[in-house]
């Protein structure tokens, strides 16, 4: 079991392997290239990017990561992972609660869509004040199943 101590911060290009790592070990994740985390991570580099990556880094490396977006007033949790030796340690929570307060100030709202078979994912959002708006059938593919479309609000 992994200590519960780690430090959030913006995610850097040198982040990637790891990254990819976690994202690989977590079959809900979105599994984007590469190339595509190099791309997301060179939105970092501004001091008001539409876009942040944020990880979580404990006395053994990464440990998991979160990615927040904000267009046309609305924030959008866009994925997060966590580890499986770091799961079940409140790593997840924290990386959402940075994600939910870079978003403060930027949008009233953030959404997010998670499978709905992620009754572990689900139950976290729930925590954090996420309620089920709706759904959109068969939208996850390997397997198929809906998503679970939620929101919550965001206070200054």
């Amino acid at each position: 079991m992994m200590t519960a101590v780690w430090n959030i911060r913006r995610a850097l290009p040198t982040d990637v392997e790891a990254i990819c790592a976690i994202e690989q070990g977590c079959a809900e994740a979105p599994h984007w290239s590469e190339a595509v985390w190099r791309e997301v991570l060179a939105e970092n580099e501004g001091s008001e990017p539409a876009r942040v990556s944020l990880v979580a880094e404990g006395s053994c490396g990464i440990v998991g990561f979160v990615v927040v977006s904000c267009a046309c007033g609305v924030a959008e949790l866009e994925s997060v992972a966590v580890g499986e030796a770091a799961r079940r340690q409140g790593v997840g929570r924290a990386l959402c609660r940075e994600a939910m307060a870079w978003s403060r100030g930027r949008a009233p709202l953030i959404e997010l869509e998670v499978r709905a078979s992620s009754g572990g994912a689900l139950a976290l959002y729930r925590s954090l004040d996420f309620t089920e708006q709706g759904r959109r059938a068969g939208y996850y593919r390997d397997p198929i199943e809906d998503a679970v479309l939620m929101f919550a609000p965001l206070q200054s």
